[in-house]
């Protein structure tokens, strides 16, 4: 008789292999960073490890672009003190690489040498483009992309990736990295307002015309870097928005505007002390804020989506050979698979239950004026929903919507995330808690809680049902569900079962039900 089969977690941890881990170290103009990713066969990573330094290696250079000697030596410490970190971690595996500073640099192989000699990790001065594309990949291994532009802000440079179809078309660097406009242009603390005005022409002359040379408007501008990082984490905080996590969050030009005004007249020693800006962004934030505000402008758009994956991520995706781009059920499915080898859930039975919970789906989306946005989050939702049973067997759905919501899962953007965790946290028949419309404002209002709870009795039904022979249509002129079996053993569903799945039916769709057994 069919009904939910126990979920084997055990069992998906035998199916599953994560490779050992990989170790990317990144030297930038500002800062440098060294992270620890796990990566799964299927072609998902994330990471489990992350240090940075801040050792400036765009500061002080001479007139030619040469790195100061303090520079060097304080470049060379961070990498000894993150190669101690690997080596401490049993991280053998390593990449590293060095931006902008060192490509600039006449000095900058020698700086590279310097660091081997020290160090024995062999950094790769990345060109522009290289650069460019490598922050495309890290987006694309996280968000499907389709006619977009990726901007990278750096410490030393801006790099312009234009996205036609998913795929990377063009690619520009410029000299508009955050450090090297407040060196040249930001001479007092805070800034005098000509500084800021000759700033912005400046920026706004060289981002205008590179956007005139590409042609035509993206769908959306996806941001990359420290500084737009920072600045999300500000936003979030000032607002208080329900989701913490950055990575696909929308940062609006009246946000940026209010930014600007709220830190260009405090001196860098009072912006440090704002959440999310930090010490090592506090003097170099607004040179940032006025680029993104002059790419904004440029495109005639009034907010960019950022993005928590960049050049490391890309370089990671790169060495395991991830498939990129890819849609976005293809993200949110390698996502799952990764996580089910760090949580030792079975992803398997997971994958079943989504079959069923998205044919489910597509009848009833017409009814409610869904979209595929409501289909992936339910998907994800399906593909998770005993995830929590790593934590907890009796109260599984409440870790699981935990992990949905802070799991990095590719593919979805917040508020897809938030309800997928909402629909997760439902999928036993549970009425919503009363605190979610005003704890997840302004990311989903009454009615998506309403929607939430919909995907949730989706889920229930499909769990309840879900096997390779189960059959589903609107019949009765669509006020009754019909669930069937085609032939084979395990064909039919107990008293008690369909009694769960009427119950869901009626209480939340108003359907009947009727079932036909094989």
């Amino acid at each position: 008789m069919r009904g939910p089969r126990a979920s084997p977690a055990l069992a998906a941890a035998d199916r599953v292999t994560v490779r050992s881990p990989l170790g990317v170290l990144d030297v930038g103009s500002n800062t440098a960073r060294c992270v620890i990713f796990e990566a799964h066969p299927a072609g998902a990573i994330r990471p489990i490890f992350e240090t940075k330094e801040a050792p400036r290696l765009g500061l002080g250079t001479g007139s030619d672009g040469s790195l100061s000697e303090a520079a060097i030596a304080r470049g060379v410490h961070a990498v000894r003190r993150f190669a101690r970190t690997l080596e401490r971690l049993d991280v053998s595996r390593k990449l590293g690489v060095a931006t902008s500073a060192a490509r600039d640099a006449p000095n900058g192989p020698a700086f590279v040498q310097e660091v081997e000699r020290a160090t024995s990790v062999r950094l790769r001065i990345l060109t522009g483009a290289e650069e460019a594309r490598y922050a495309y990949l890290g987006v694309a291994g996280t968000l499907e992309l389709q006619d977009d532009l990726v901007c990278d802000l750096g410490g030393g440079s801006l790099q312009l990736a234009e996205v036609r179809g998913g795929v990377l078309a063009n690619s520009v660097s410029l000299p508009l990295g955050s450090l090297r406009l407040s060196r040249r242009f930001l001479e007092h603390d805070p800034p005098k307002r000509r500084e800021r005005d000759e700033l912005r022409e400046h920026a706004r002359r060289a981002i205008r015309s590179t956007m005139e040379a590409f042609g035509g408007h993206p769908r959306r501008l996806i941001a990359v870097g420290g500084t737009v990082r920072s600045l999300a984490r500000a936003s979030i905080e000032l607002t208080e928005f329900p989701v913490r996590r950055v990575h696909g969050y929308r940062l609006y030009a009246r946000a940026l505007e209010a930014m600007d005004e709220l830190l260009g007249e405090m001196p860098a020693s009072r912006r440090k002390s704002v959440p999310g800006i930090g010490s090592d962004r506090a003097d170099v934030v607004l040179a940032g804020i006025t680029v993104f505000e002059e790419i904004e402008r440029a495109l005639a758009v009034d907010h960019l989506v950022v993005s928590g994956a960049g050049i490391r991520e890309g370089i990671a995706y790169e060495a395991i050979r991830a498939k990129l781009p890819a849609p976005a059920q293809e993200l949110v499915d390698r996502s799952v698979e990764a996580a089910s080898a760090s949580f030792a859930f079975d992803a398997e039975r997971g994958r079943e239950v989504a079959e069923v919970a998205d044919r489910l789906f597509a009848l009833l989306a017409p009814r409610y004026g869904w979209t595929r946005s409501e289909g992936l989050a339910l998907r994800a939702a399906a593909r998770m929903h005993d995830a929590g049973i790593a934590v907890d067997l009796w109260n599984h759905p409440q870790h699981s919507s935990y992990l949905i919501r802070n799991y990095p899962i590719g593919g979805l953007d917040p508020r897809e995330v938030l309800l997928a965790s909402m629909a997760a946290f439902l999928h036993d028949g549970d009425d919503p808690p009363s605190a979610w419309k005003k704890r997840f404002q302004p990311l989903v209002g009454g009615s998506e809680v309403t929607t939430a709870v919909r995907l949730g009795a989706i889920l229930e039904v499909a769990k309840t049902v879900a096997g390779p022979r189960t059959v589903l249509s609107l019949v009765n002129g669509g006020a009754a569900l019909a669930v069937g079996f085609s032939s084979g053993s395990d064909s039919s569903l107990s008293s008690r079962w369909q009694e769960k799945v009427r119950k869901a039916m009626g209480r939340v769709f108003d359907l009947e039900l009727r079932v036909r057994d094989g």
